[in-house]
């Protein structure tokens, strides 16, 4: 049994045996919610299973319908258990860039291993300060400065040789023209010097890779605990394991069709140039 189909059970369970207490007791569904003090149309959503009831929900609803000790702790207890795993499913969206930095800096602080895969962009901690401020550049100043400095602390938790820092970029990412010409060269550039970081790993998916992967969007993972994912209005954080294992699995895949060492050396050298003959 799957774990939705586990959690649906339960919800189902969880109505069903406040129902039947309440029947059990001989009370009306509108005197039982004046009692707990909800509205007749939230209890009737609880007990049909379209409404998942709080915790206090339920501590109200089993003490005003007697129920025996063994069966308040039973359906408290699943309504905690049904609320915990809904949080750990929810996918959370910040908007605002200087949000989104706060927010990725406390979860980069307690990482050990973060992993940054981009189709289309170089990830913030490898961005040159020309090419920072171009992506920046739609924010209002005071937003762009508030973003610079939340991504300045994260940059100096590179110097910990405590952590490791694993970058995947398509070659699509260095070639898409973020600026001038010479911006994108010294942009690749800035990357071939920060790779030889003893903590940083960098591999780029070259465009004649065999690739056969969908990857659908630029991600980051932070250990084995959190995803975020770039949208258009903000930045969305992913925590259910099994959503994040679906990520790891991805970016080992697509970590396997990067180039590295003299062979990606080679092809940053070659990706500047053509910037620069293209002018």
């Amino acid at each position: 049994m799957t774990a939705p189909e586990r959690s649906r059970l339960a919800r189902e369970r969880l109505s069903r045996e406040l129902r039947r207490l309440r029947t059990e007791a001989k009370m009306t569904g509108t005197a039982t919610a004046r009692a707990t003090g909800m509205s007749q149309s939230k209890l009737s959503k609880i007990e049909n299973g379209m409404l998942l009831p709080s915790v206090t929900d339920v501590e109200r609803l089993v003490a005003e319908l007697a129920a025996a000790r063994e069966t308040r702790i039973e359906l408290v207890e699943l309504a905690r258990s049904l609320h915990a795993e809904a949080e750990t499913r929810r996918v959370v969206l910040h908007r605002g860039a200087h949000r989104h930095q706060q927010t990725i800096s406390r979860v980069e602080a307690r990482a050990a291993t973060s992993r940054f895969f981009q189709v289309n962009l170089v990830p913030a901690l490898l961005q040159s300060e020309s090419y920072l401020r171009i992506v920046l550049g739609t924010m209002p100043h005071s937003e762009q400065e508030a973003a610079v400095a939340a991504l300045r602390t994260r940059r100096s938790r590179m110097d910990d040789l405590a952590k490791q820092f694993v970058f995947v970029l398509s070659e699509s990412a260095l070639r898409w023209r973020m600026g001038s010409a010479e911006l994108m060269a010294e942009q690749v550039e800035h990357l071939a010097a920060i790779q030889r970081r003893p903590n940083v790993r960098l591999g780029v998916v070259p465009w004649s890779a065999d690739a056969n992967v969908v990857a659908l969007h630029g991600f980051h993972i932070y250990d084995e605990r959190v995803v975020t994912v770039s949208v258009l209005t903000g930045n969305a954080t992913i925590t259910d394991p099994l959503d994040v294992r679906e990520y790891l699995a991805l970016f080992g895949r697509l970590e396997r069709l990067a180039v590295r060492g003299e062979e990606l050396q080679a092809l940053l050298k070659r990706i500047a140039e053509d910037h620069r003959r293209l002018g």
